[in-house]
């Protein structure tokens, strides 16, 4: 008879144990770190390992998951399609209110065009180099290169002349520097200027081998933003 107390007394035990787990669980009614294959942590947000990794611990998207599409902060990855987003999640040719530069620059065309529009074309063209280069190289070397406009129709003239080569001699120096620190293999410099534009006219050809390789160094630079951003 003892031992049956005993047992039922036991029996009693166990079941008021068990319903105090079962109040105790429904306290908190989060899902469980383990379960449904380790979709939820113990926040009751997805987990970091789950979904073939494609959540955090935070519950947000993973840096590695979709072929490294987004941060650690559920954003687009900087080095995502193409490095088209920064690590804010922001693309990085529009964060400066510029969607692409132009990268179809060419020698042929700027003569032809030139001479179809009586010139018209050359200076469209020669104000879109200062204010590329400005855009692309003035937050890293802090200078600007004066507006073609500004200098052809003012400073040329209360200069005499003077401001022109040396606009140019700035702008070729400055267009090679950003090159270099572009890590572009191309070099334009102040001396081909001199070299290919000034002096080469007695060759005839010089001024268009200077102004080829004014054209193809700022498609580079141009097109290395685009892919970059930076």
């Amino acid at each position: 008879m003892d031992n049956f107390n005993n047992q039922n007394n036991y029996s009693e035990n166990n079941q008021s144990f068990s319903t105090q787990n079962t109040n105790q669980q429904a306290q908190y009614p989060q899902p469980n770190q383990y379960a449904q294959q380790g979709q939820y942590n113990q926040y009751g947000q997805p987990n970091q390992y789950a979904q073939q990794g494609q959540y955090n611990q935070y519950g947000q998207p993973n840096q590695y998951a979709q072929q490294g599409q987004y941060n650690q902060y559920g954003q687009p990855n900087q080095y995502a399609q193409q490095g088209q987003y920064n690590q804010y999640g922001q693309p990085m040719y529009n964060q400066y209110n510029r969607t692409t530069l132009k990268t179809n620059r060419s020698l042929v065309k700027y003569i032809f065009l030139s001479l179809i529009t009586f010139g018209i074309y050359g200076i469209v063209v020669f104000c879109g180099i200062p204010d590329d280069l400005n855009f692309v190289a003035t937050r890293y070397d802090g200078k600007r290169t004066m507006p073609f406009l500004l200098l052809a129709f003012i400073f040329s003239w209360l200069t005499f002349g003077i401001a022109v080569p040396v606009w140019y001699h700035r702008m070729s120096n400055r267009l090679g520097a950003e090159l270099t620190r572009r890590g572009i293999a191309y070099s334009v410099s102040a001396a081909d200027f001199w070299l290919w534009n000034v002096l080469g006219t007695l060759i005839i050809v010089g001024p268009f081998i200077y102004m080829h390789k004014l054209l193809k160094g700022m498609n580079l630079i141009c097109a290395d933003f685009n892919q970059k951003g930076c």
